[in-house]
């Protein structure tokens, strides 16, 4: 690894030896503890995200005007820079991403220019080719779905049927090393959408989400607090810690990272949030850290303990193509 991408990577400290990449931002300092890294191509919201490598993907979402975007962005965290990438097949947004070694895989979603239509597409996106190659179809069309990955069993729950309206308890699998067929597994207890999707030890957590979706805009009750656990040895669900208030639009920011599970920004009902909270294998949520800006859905990702936060809306639809980042360290920042 070269000085230089290894200052980067330190990111709260100071390089001691090396330069800094010329195009990184300000600093981050202990009290100040936000670095800024170079900005997105382009402002962007609603993305689909994974981290592979070191290296942050972002696909598809909504650019100004609420314009469906086709464009797919990479961000060498170590480097510090962005590369564009092949196109969408279309312009798609709520829709989530979950890594598969050197492929993401991405379903469902909202179609084309606002509002969209739903959709049963589903997708690999190869890195080492730079390309998409179809596969099997959802048994339906739907979006704002969770998207998780557990051996070799890729999980589809949940999500907008086509009337972007109304919340499905679906729950489909694919294997992966199978047939090629989705089947069903056990639905979702409580059906809604735009929640966090992360796996863990074996098992799927959803977080927060909405009730409804058109007609439920900006109305009380929207967000949940819920979490749900899914166990595929035994098909079957449970409840997990509530979060400590309503939230939702976080799917491009749940991650995992140590053992616990991170949610970064949102929405919780009408405000945006600048929360990130966290849950350790044992006990509840605790507010990890707050960041610079209240964000609606942006994308995150963790390199090494390197928490990366890239684009979202600050304010209602208008996204913004700021990229932070801060050290994140068990035991000193969080239970």
């Amino acid at each position: 690894m070269r000085a230089t991408t290894m200052c980067l990577v330190a990111a709260a400290a100071l390089c001691v030896y090396g330069a800094r990449p010329a195009r990184a931002q300000q600093g981050a300092t202990a009290a100040a503890p936000w670095q800024t890294l170079e900005e997105m191509p382009e402002a962007r919201w609603e993305m689909a995200s994974a981290m592979v490598g070191g290296t942050l993907y972002l696909f598809g979402g909504y650019g100004a005007g609420v314009q469906s975007s086709r464009h797919v962005d990479a961000f060498e965290v170590e480097d510090n820079a962005w590369r564009r990438l092949a196109e969408l097949p279309s312009a798609i947004t709520h829709m989530n991403a979950v890594a598969d070694g050197r492929s993401v895989w991405l379903a469902g979603g909202f179609k084309d220019g606002y509002p969209g239509h739903a959709i049963d597409e589903v997708w690999r996106y190869d890195i080492d080719d730079d390309r998409f190659v179809a596969a099997p179809p959802l048994p339906e069309p739907r979006a704002g779905g969770g998207l998780a990955l557990v051996g070799r069993s890729l999980h589809y729950i949940g999500g907008l049927m086509s009337d972007r309206d109304t919340d499905s308890s679906d729950h489909w699998v694919l294997d992966l090393e199978g047939s090629g067929n989705w089947t069903n597994a056990a639905p979702m207890p409580a059906p809604r959408n735009q929640f966090g999707t992360i796996s863990r030890d074996g098992r799927i957590y959803l977080t927060g989400g909405q009730l409804g979706h058109d007609s439920r805009n900006g109305k009380p009750g929207l967000d949940q607090t819920r979490v749900d656990i899914y166990d595929p040895l035994t098909d079957s669900w449970s409840a997990g810690p509530d979060l400590p208030r309503p939230h939702s639009h976080a799917e491009g920011s749940t991650l995992l990272s140590a053992g616990r599970i991170f949610v970064i920004g949102g929405r919780s009902e009408t405000r945006n949030e600048s929360t990130i909270w966290v849950l350790p294998r044992e006990g509840e949520w605790s507010l990890f850290a707050e960041l610079p800006q209240s964000l609606t859905a942006p994308a995150a990702g963790m390199l090494d303990g390197l928490l990366v936060v890239a684009g979202g809306a600050p304010s209602g639809s208008t996204p913004h193509a700021m990229v932070w980042a801060r050290r994140v360290e068990p035991g000193r920042d969080y239970p």
